[in-house]
């Protein structure tokens, strides 16, 4: 999946920012103002976002929606099939995005959309792989089925994984989700790429950190690691533990959802 930041929080207050989406010309103004509103911790607008996902025709505007959705939606919104209307008919790339961005929910409740949508792109080589990729980090059935397992197989795998797991708590590589264990995970591949001035060659991790707590990991994919920027990945772990993370809960710039 592409690399996901929203950037930095906005100096606007909620209420100008509220004002702002309501005299909003363009869709394209109206997300990007819920985007600023849910960086301040105020989701009461989401709404608004669920009718401006399944209505809008402009595609840019629905690949933008499915992402912030993904980002900020509850159990109780994926659990609303009327929150998905828009992937009814959907195109190609609506489908791989929604897929690809899928994981970012934490929820395993999302899986049951990604088998419909397997079903009806499972021959469509590249998206299939996205689709399978997306539930099988909700679930690891490819460990246990095999990566050409069918639909029915990983369809009943999934109500009996699903059948260990606590309905109310959000998830990440199968495991309560928990922004130190990231981090781990981010300083270990930064000290192993810093020996051979490597690209840091990770993406979804540094872009869950960069959401989670609004503060944006120093560097991307690319960026080469070394002696000089070394240390601001240190920096940037450290100042992450020092709030106050729930495990198991999902969050959005420093907020719960």
């Amino acid at each position: 999946m592409n690399s996901i930041w929203y950037g930095e929080i906005s100096h606007s207050t909620i209420p100008i920012i509220k004002e702002n989406i309501k005299s909003a010309k363009t869709e394209q103004d109206i997300i990007f103002g819920l985007i600023e509103l849910f960086k301040l911790g105020d989701f009461t607008q989401k709404p608004l976002l669920l009718q401006l996902l399944n209505q809008t025709q402009d595609e840019a505007v629905l690949n933008l929606c499915i992402r912030v959705f993904c980002s900020v939606c509850t159990h109780e919104d994926l659990r609303d099939s009327n929150n998905f209307r828009f992937l009814e008919g959907a195109t190609e790339d609506t489908v791989n995005t929604f897929a690809s961005a899928a994981v970012t929910t934490l929820s395993i409740d999302v899986v049951p959309y990604l088998l419909a949508l397997l079903e009806d792109w499972d021959e469509i080589n590249d998206t299939s792989i996205i689709i399978r990729d997306s539930i099988d980090a909700f679930i690891n059935f490819e460990e246990q089925l095999g990566n050409d397992a069918s639909v029915e197989e990983i369809g009943q795998y999934y109500l009996d994984y699903s059948s260990g797991c606590d309905s109310e708590m959000y998830y990440y590589d199968q495991k309560l989700a928990f922004p130190g264990d990231l981090a781990k995970k981010l300083i270990e591949r930064v000290m192993t790429a810093a020996n051979s001035e490597e690209p840091l060659e990770m993406e979804l991790v540094p872009s869950l950190l960069s959401i989670w707590s609004g503060i944006k990991v120093p560097g991307d994919y690319w960026t080469v690691i070394n002696a000089d920027n070394y240390s601001d990945f240190i920096i940037y772990v450290e100042t992450l533990s020092e709030k106050n993370w729930v495990k198991g809960q999902k969050y959005f710039y420093g907020y719960q959802v």
